[in-house]
This record gives structure tokens, sequence and C-alpha cells, in this order.
């Protein structure tokens, strides 16, 4: 997770990253589960203070509210932050909150579904327009009373908090603008060859294969050496996640494909939460929705001020910085990637999504319509800083 490149210390960082990395000193002793004892809590990051404060390049709220409920409880409530993968990955984070070895911990929407499969369902392409609408999406009260509180019910886990939201794009190595003879990378067919990393999720192996690529599962460690080396040609991810993970470097080309849902996510386990007295909860539920109400705030400015993406990046920006090239689709383009994987025209290829979730009783047959709608519905806000939380975890504790 290093990068040495001068924009994660210098702008990105700002005057926060110096309190927030303070946050966080002493936090690497024991991973035994501490909850409830003397008011502390563990929370397992993928992330660190250097480049996922909500001030870097890839913003998680972590560092924020750590910080802030030790000042706010007087130091009664304490949130350890274990960051950067130290005592779980985003591919085990998700089953060790559920076991409460931890309290909570990072698990991307996506890379959750290998141990919630339900999620795929909001993974279903081109679902969400726009980052903020994600979130939105997430925590409306549809997605509590027919998703979350089922969800809940049978994994003891919910959403505790979430990350600044991005769609999902397509990033190539060096070696895999070379496949396509050097030319930018603007269509569909061209990925026909390349061998591309994807999360988890059956959602997607199936859009990436019907662009003609062939998707792989790597780890997320190992994806710079597999781009390096040319065991991978490319990745499907989010921009601000790959630059603050160190992809950066090896990555040569994007495409706004902007094709799925990308959501980094604290999961916390239930129980650990309702056994908590109602002051600490009331404090963690006031902190948590404020803090992921600044995240999404800033999705905006983030890609395309601190990412740059952009045709031409601006100068300072990490792709400027990089020198990746920016591929930004006109209409005509961008219906080429749409087209094939549109849930309206093609419900029958995401029917395995939907079908996920007569897992849970409760949860009606017509869920993804409804959230459909309500991703590009008139409640779904303008632009990211007019996003606010008006359901929250805490509302449906006692439901659980």
């Amino acid at each position: 997770m290093t990068n040495n490149k001068s924009w994660t210390r210098r702008a990105l960082l700002g005057a926060g990253g110096a309190t927030l990395t303070a946050s966080t000193a002493g936090c690497l002793g024991s991973v035994r589960n501490t909850g409830n004892q003397n008011g502390q809590f563990t929370v397992g990051e993928i992330g660190n203070s250097d480049d996922n404060c909500l001030d870097c390049i890839s913003p998680s709220p972590s560092f924020a509210i750590a910080e802030r409920l030790r000042t706010e409880s007087d130091g009664e409530l304490t949130m350890t932050v274990q960051p950067s993968n130290q005592i779980c990955s985003s591919a085990s984070c998700g089953t060790k909150v559920q076991s409460n070895v931890i309290e909570a911990g990072y698990g991307s929407i996506g890379n959750s579904t290998a141990f919630f499969p339900e999620n795929q369902i909001w993974l279903v392409p081109y679902t969400f327009p726009s980052p903020e609408s994600i979130t939105h999406t997430l925590v409306h009260e549809e997605a509590w009373e027919n998703f979350w509180v089922p969800f809940a019910r049978k994994y003891n886990v919910l959403p505790f908090y979430y990350w600044t939201p991005a769609l999902r794009d397509v990033f190539i190595s060096e070696g895999g603008t070379q496949l396509i003879g050097g030319d930018d990378l603007r269509r569909p067919e061209q990925l026909e060859g390349l061998i591309i990393r994807r999360t988890a999720s059956r959602a997607a192996a199936e859009s990436l294969s019907t662009w003609s690529a062939s998707p792989t599962e790597v780890s997320w460690g190992d994806t710079v050496q597999g781009m390096e080396t040319g065991v991978i040609d490319g990745l499907e991810t989010w921009s601000s996640v790959a630059i603050g993970s160190g992809m950066g470097s090896v990555i040569d080309q994007v495409v706004e494909t902007s094709f799925m849902c990308g959501q980094g996510t604290i999961w916390v386990n239930t129980d650990w939460l309702k056994s908590l007295p109602d002051g600490h909860r009331e404090l963690l539920a006031d902190t948590t929705r404020e803090l992921t109400e600044q995240a999404v705030a800033i999705a905006d400015e983030l890609v395309d001020e601190r990412v740059g993406q952009r045709e031409s990046p601006p100068d300072g920006s990490a792709w400027d910085e990089l020198g990746v090239t920016v591929n930004i689709l006109d209409d005509d383009e961008r219906q080429a990637w749409v087209d094939p994987l549109d849930p309206r025209e093609n419900p029958e290829k995401w029917a395995p999504e939907r079908e996920l979730l007569e897992n849970f009783e409760e949860t009606p047959d017509d869920f993804y319509d409804r959230i459909y709608e309500i991703a590009n519905g008139n409640g779904t806000p303008d632009s990211p800083s007019e996003f606010t939380i008006d359901a929250w975890w805490d509302d449906y504790l006692d439901e659980i």
C-alpha cells in the first residue's frame, strides 16, 4: 500500500493527516476481541491514514470517526483502527465480524459477495447513474426494511459506515496497451484476449466476458505484480481505490465505463451493537452517519480534481502525475458498453442476482426494480454535496 508519489503526501493529505495518524498510534496490539470492555472496539481497515483519510486520494472516514469518538466521549468510547490489512482483508473481514472476532471491518460491496452473496444485487451493471446514487440507495428506508434487516437476521452483520462512493471502470497496463496495438481503449471489443482481474462477484465476470475480455480472480495484493509481469493485463475497480492501493504505477489507461457500484463498506456485528449502552450507541450512530455524509459529499471533487479523471487531467492530479491516459467516452461509444449489459433491456442476464434474494423471505420479488427506481428517480440528490441520510442502522436494531 506504500506509494511514493508526491501527491499522496502533499495536497491530498493535508493538515488532517497528521491528526488522524496520531489517533491510530498504539493500535497495533493484540487482535483479541476487546469490544464493550472499557468502551473499546476494533475496526479492521484495508486503508491507512496516509492514503485513506478524508483529505486523501482514497477517502475512508474511519480515522476521522475514531478521533471524533475519542474526543466527544472524553476517551470513554475508543475505536481502534487496525489499518493496512493487519488483522483482516477485504476477503476475510466480513467473516471475522460475523463471528465477533472483531467488532467491525472492511469489505467492499463487490468483494463482500464472497461471504454475503446476496450483495450481488447491488452490483447489477448500470443500476446506478452516479456515485451519490449508490450510497443514497444503500441507505434508503426501502433498503433497510427489505434487505438489510433480513440480511442482519441471517448474518448478524450490518453496514456500519461507508467510504466515498464511485463507479467502477476498466484499467489496463502498458502490456495491455501493446496487446491492443498501442491504441486508446474506447471500445469493448478491444478487450478481446485481455486477461482482466475481477472481484468475486458474478456480475463483474459476466460484464467482462460480455465485453470480450477474459476475467480472472487474482487477489488484490497480487494484482500489481500480475500487471507488471503480464500475468494479467488489467483490472476492474474504481480509480481512487486503485491509486490509493498503489496500483497507479502499473496502470497505463483507464476507460470510464462507469458500469458498476464501487462502494467501500465497514461491516459491524449487530449483537455487539445491541450490547452497547444507549449513550455509546447514540454517539456511534450520529458519528458514523455524519461522517458517511461527509465522505459522500466529496465524490465529485475526488474524481475531478484529486484523481483527475478527465480527458486532460488537471496539473498535479493523480492521473497527471502518473501519466495515465484517460478515455472519456462520447454518447455513442458509451452505449456500446452499456447496451449488452443494460438491466432494463437484458433482465434475463441478471436473473441469478435477483434469485439470490429468495434467501430472504421478507424481501419482495420486485426489490431490484424498487432499488433501480430509487437510484434513478427524483429522490436521488442532484450532486454529492446535497446527499443526506434519513435512515440509519440505529433505526432498525430493534427489528433484528
